[in-house]
């Protein structure tokens, strides 16, 4: 056990566990990765809980606030049941997508590129309608 709490305590953002009142049970006390730190809630906010249970995922994803171009870092939160279906708590980790992103944009030979509408205009100009 104290192999899996080193694990946990060692990741390079914070995760924590909640139990089924929402109560927190365990935190690493990692950063939070934001340029406004915060300790970790000791209960979980309602509208989290109220979000989760209406998820058909059971989880939720929330972009962390950061004055860094470096990271995308999410925050998770997925509602944990029993086998006999029963919700049993919450984690909640934060982790930088960057990373995966840029892996799945290298394997897949695909890109992000930035917005554009070319749908909803002509993309072919047309000298009959110049006046």
């Amino acid at each position: 056990m104290n192999t899996i709490k080193e694990l946990i305590d060692n990741l390079p953002f914070r995760a924590s566990f909640y139990d089924k009142n929402s109560k927190l049970l365990y935190s690493n006390n990692q950063s939070d990765g934001s340029f406004f730190p915060e300790d970790e809630e000791e209960t979980l906010p309602q509208w989290i809980l109220e979000q989760l249970q209406s998820s058909s995922e059971k989880s939720l994803h929330l972009q962390v606030p950061t004055d860094s171009f470096d990271q995308i870092l999410m925050q998770s939160y997925q509602a944990i049941y029993n086998q006999e279906k029963d919700f049993v708590g919450v984690i909640t980790y934060i982790q930088d997508l960057k990373p995966i992103l840029s892996s799945y944009l290298k394997e897949s030979g695909q890109a992000i590129v930035g917005w554009s509408d070319v749908t909803s205009g002509a993309s072919v100009s047309n000298h009959l309608f110049d006046e």
